[in-house]
């Protein structure tokens, strides 16, 4: 998510009013098998974007001087609790569809309104995958909020590349909050006005391949960086993990820590900053095409 949105007046935001309500509809189901291999073949530049060779010894972040409440093993531990899919291969009833202006003359198109087919499921490499085609910006915004979790999930790059950015940029986005549409971009600005824009107001994964893992905010959430490791993409499916515990956010690339923030806060205009730990999650569609699959999440008892 690169920043640069339109920058935001000051205003009196009725917060409570706007807040993110989940529908109460389900989106329609779709037959998997009815679904055929939706991914084309790369082309020789899509494969040369992509790491040569898996970063299997990348240094992971010195956990050392971990403040307390910090712990050195992140592997999410012996929860008594199980993994939960996050999408069952046939629906995404888990799921709510935003979609923000299809071009700067249009208004949003706002929930579970996607003429194009931004959202779709298909098959990929003989199993279902949430298929964005980012040819309209938004997101999948999950029907539950969600405080400590661990979440795991893979994606990988289809073939197209949108205009409106010109290079590879998604990410999975937690602790989301606020009105829909606050935000259009990276970076503290909110969208001007309040509900133009194409996300919620939330904490990211980066999925880009030149910055893969990195932990950055949409709209004005502050918090402190613990560490940053830049990871190697790798060729086809990517394996990717966010553990939100007692404060602290850490993420993961192939297993390998190579991001870590704590103490996130957030200041709405005309308010005191205030202490954010919980939020749905969101897919991102931002002008690339990308699959998402074996979306899961822990979440402690």
């Amino acid at each position: 998510m690169p920043s640069g949105s339109p920058s935001g007046t000051p205003l009196a935001l009725a917060l409570a009013a706007t807040l993110v309500a989940c529908s109460s509809a389900a989106p329609a189901s779709q037959d998997a098998d009815a679904m055929t291999d939706a991914r084309p073949a790369l082309s020789a530049d899509v494969a040369s974007e992509a790491a040569a060779s898996e970063a299997s010894d990348a240094p992971s972040l010195d956990t050392s001087d971990a403040p307390d409440g910090i712990d050195a093993d992140v592997d999410g531990g012996e929860a008594s609790d199980a993994w939960r899919t996050l999408f069952d291969g046939t629906s995404l009833a888990a799921w709510q569809r935003y979609l923000g202006k299809p071009s700067a003359a249009e208004p949003p198109l706002g929930l579970e309104n996607d003429p194009k087919g931004v959202f779709s499921i298909v098959t990929v490499d003989g199993e279902p995958a949430i298929r964005i085609s980012g040819e309209v910006w938004g997101a999948l915004i999950s029907k539950e909020t969600f405080c400590d979790f661990h979440l795991r999930a893979e994606y990988e790059w289809g073939s197209t590349i949108g205009p409106s950015l010109g290079f590879r940029d998604s990410g999975v986005m937690y602790m989301s909050t606020g009105p829909l549409g606050a935000v259009n971009a990276g970076g503290p600005a909110l969208s001007n006005p309040i509900g133009s824009g194409a996300y919620l107001v939330s904490v990211e994964y980066q999925i880009t391949p030149s910055d893969v893992g990195d932990l950055v905010t949409l709209g004005p959430i502050a918090f402190t960086s613990l560490g940053r490791v830049a990871p190697v993409e790798r060729p086809g499916w990517n394996h990717l993990e966010i553990i939100m515990k007692n404060g602290v956010a850490t993420h993961l690339h192939e297993g390998v820590e190579v991001a870590r923030g704590q103490g996130f806060t957030i200041t709405w205009p005309g308010e005191a900053p205030a202490a954010i730990g919980c939020g749905t999650l969101q897919l991102e569609s931002e002008g690339s095409e990308i699959f998402f699959r074996h979306l899961e999440i822990q979440v402690p008892p």
